[in-house]
């Protein structure tokens, strides 16, 4: 449904109006004007006609060049035509396109008169001049009206069309700098401007401090990372890869690095910045599922879960952000394993999507919309955990233009679905 502006509003509002006024006051008119005209004819013809019955000496003739004509039970010739002889006592008008003819009859000493007056002369000049300057001035009115309307509207909406504009100004504004309630009145709009002012500069305020915090936190985790990383490269240079604890310090340090890389993406995204991919760091749906395939894979076969790594069809060459899109496969995998049981875990890609399948408790109809949100878990089992989980990967597909999808049936299993 479109919306309707507020200045359009008023405009249509104050046009009804006039339309309302203009519309009662010409009915009105019109209403007494038929009034008036029927009551003084009706005096006017009454006197007529009893100056003709007392002064007998007026002829047809001489009624026919006043525009008169007078029809009497009295008198045989002319006789009363059919069309005045159901016309009741008292004044009538009758059209007979294209003459109008003002009737008025009355019994006078036993005997019945009607007299004709032709008015078409009044009725085709005068009456039709008065009645066009009435809808003319009804017209007047209403357009009147509707640009008052629009002119009002125009006076009372520019200062909220100026609190609209110097607000969407405001963003290139310096962070500290306060201009937009100096600007205006000390009125209801002025106090507006200030509670909005208000409100902009702690929301400022508080992005400003979480920049500061993100910050920080990226430069602590990057420096015990980078030690980890430098201690875990130090080590390898010592051993070879014949070496019992060899393989575990590679895993430290691929870990380890995997972490500078994911950690940059997610403060990226906490700053809601578009995470820009590296080209470095891309790399084919394939590759990605594979590596996310070998880092799980003994975890789920010390809990004895069956995992496979599914293609289906025509595997896409695009490449993706590794980093983001391996956290994703991660946390769906984790979460996979810990409410899976027994049965199996599926990674299954095709043409356009990846999807993560299991075979675990699954999630309730009514629990489903609400386990993407942040701090939200499953209940299905009694597991730690801030249920940030989900919540993370719905951020991440949003950052990348991705779209995710949940399918769970309880006691059946799960299938998340990341669309590209």
């Amino acid at each position: 449904m479109s919306k309707i502006s507020i200045r359009s509003r008023i405009v249509i509002a104050f046009t009804l109006i006039a339309l309302f006024v203009g519309g009662a006051f010409t009915l009105g008119i019109h209403s007494i004007f038929d009034s008036t005209e029927d009551k003084l004819m009706s005096i006017a013809m009454d006197t007529k006609l009893r100056l003709i019955v007392t002064n007998s000496s007026h002829s047809n003739e001489t009624l026919k060049e006043l525009g008169l004509h007078l029809y009497s039970s009295e008198y045989p010739d002319p006789a009363i035509p059919k069309y005045l002889s159901s016309v009741p006592d008292g004044f009538s008008e009758i059209k007979k396109k294209p003459v109008t003819y003002f009737v008025y009859r009355q019994t006078i000493n036993g005997h019945d008169y009607i007299l004709v007056q032709d008015q078409s002369l009044f009725e085709n000049e005068f009456e039709y001049n008065v009645f066009f300057a009435l809808r003319s001035g009804f017209l007047f009115t209403v357009l009147v009206g509707g640009l008052f309307g629009w002119l009002l509207a125009r006076q009372i909406l520019s200062p909220i069309v100026k609190l609209s504009h110097v607000f969407s100004q405001r963003k290139q504004q310096p962070l500290g700098e306060r201009i937009i309630a100096e600007e205006f009145s000390d009125d209801e709009i002025g106090s507006l401007a200030q509670s909005f002012e208000d409100a902009y500069t702690k929301i400022k305020d508080a992005l400003w401090r979480e920049r500061l915090f993100t910050s920080d936190v990226s430069h602590e985790f990057r420096s015990g990372l980078m030690i980890i990383s430098s201690s875990c490269e130090l080590l390898l240079q010592h051993r070879s890869k014949e070496d019992a604890d060899y393989e575990m310090i590679d895993r430290i340090a691929r870990a380890s690095s995997e972490m500078q890389q994911l950690l940059q993406s997610l403060l990226m995204i906490a700053r809601a910045e578009r995470t820009v991919v590296n080209p470095s760091s891309t790399q084919t749906l394939a590759q990605i599922s594979q590596e996310a395939f070998d880092r799980w894979q003994l975890d789920f076969s010390k809990k004895k879960i069956a995992f496979s790594l599914v293609k289906k069809g025509t595997l896409p060459e695009q490449k993706f952000n590794a980093d983001l899109l391996l956290a994703v496969l991660s946390n769906l995998l984790r979460n996979a394993l810990n409410y899976t049981e027994s049965g199996n875990v599926r990674i299954v890609l095709n043409e356009s999507s990846i999807s993560v399948v299991d075979t675990g408790v699954g999630i309730d109809l009514d629990q489903q919309h609400q386990v993407l949100k942040p701090f939200v878990r499953g209940s299905a089992l009694p597991l730690d955990g801030l249920g940030l989980g989900l919540s993370l990967i719905q951020r991440i597909c949003e950052n990348q233009g991705w779209r995710l999808s949940l399918h769970s049936e309880p006691g059946r299993g799960s299938t998340f679905t990341i669309s590209f």
